[in-house]
């Protein structure tokens, strides 16, 4: 199977999940709604499933295969406490990081990258920092985290491969993604920013799967 015929058969499953997600939601279904975004977000565990049979790795799970799980796993963790949630997706980008420091060592252009990434999220939520309390900590830590994959994976395209775009757009994608969580769970955004946020995550995870079919 190759990614062109994968991509037939799960892109359309994703929208039908996108599409469920958000109509349990609208009619009050909470619980089946969870089980819809979890469905949607564990694609991507079935992409890289796919890509790791594909290039004949039945027995070798890569690093970045527990990425797509921990986010499967985080995604239900953070309908029912945010800071457990937060908490299993750094560890999930720990896995991201470690298997983009395989691919390539990181070098200045990563350090440069990572700073400017961490100072530009320390200024998106200059208002929200000192209003943190408890959750400073972990909010501090997850933004390394996130900042960190962006910073392994866009240098990748430069450096190493234009192939890697998929990979280097997925990361920035969710980096997006987490900062408009994070401002609509400490801001109280309109729930109309909920649609958009879903998309560039999914989007995300399915372009950083790519990387697996490469």
């Amino acid at each position: 199977m190759t990614l062109l015929t994968f991509s037939v058969f799960i892109i359309p499953l994703w929208i039908a999940q996108f599409a469920l997600y958000f109509y349990l939601r609208r009619v009050g279904m909470d619980k089946e709604s969870l089980i819809a975004k979890c469905a949607g977000s564990f694609l991507a565990v079935g992409s890289a499933a796919f890509a790791s049979l594909a290039r004949g790795g039945v027995l070798e799970v890569p690093l970045v295969f527990w990425f797509f799980v921990l986010c499967t796993m985080a995604d239900a963790l953070l309908e029912i406490n945010f800071v457990p949630g937060m908490l299993v997706f750094g560890v999930a980008h720990l896995c991201l990081i470690l298997w983009l420091w395989g691919l390539m060592r990181p070098g200045w252009i990563s350090l440069i990258l990572w700073i400017a990434l961490y100072l530009l999220t320390a200024f998106l939520f200059r208002k929200e920092l000192p209003t943190l309390g408890k959750l400073t900590a972990p909010f501090l830590l997850y933004p390394a985290l996130l900042g960190g994959s962006v910073a392994l994976a866009v240098p990748l395209v430069f450096l190493l491969d234009l192939r890697w775009t998929p990979v280097a757009v997925g990361a920035v994608m969710f980096y997006i993604s987490d900062m408009l969580v994070a401002k609509n769970q400490l801001s109280h955004w309109d729930k109309k920013w909920q649609k958009p946020i879903m998309a560039l995550y999914w989007g995300a995870l399915y372009l950083i799967s790519v990387g697996l079919w490469l």
